[in-house]
């Protein structure tokens, strides 16, 4: 039993640096191209960011997975933790 409790702390540890990884990867997708948009003249902003916001859909998606599924294995854990 208690192994398999420390097996599931670990996994449940991987899983959130895994996520962590993740998240970061993101950011620094995102901040690349805030910077790109930034040196960007005006009139070429709008049809740029179509084209990002296009590419990045399926990266927010899957972020925002990984989240929840790290925000539910916290809330069994934590419930696990206050009904023993």
């Amino acid at each position: 039993m208690a192994q398999s409790f420390q097996q599931d702390h670990f996994e449940f540890a991987q899983d959130v640096r895994t996520t962590c990884h993740r998240l970061n990867n993101f950011l620094t997708i995102l901040q690349c191209q805030h910077d790109c948009l930034g040196a960007l003249p005006s009139k070429n902003i709008e049809s740029e960011l179509a084209g990002i916001l296009k590419e990045l859909d399926p990266l927010v998606e899957s972020v925002t997975s990984d989240v929840h599924e790290l925000s539910k294995k916290c809330r069994e854990i934590l419930e696990g933790a206050n009904n023993k």
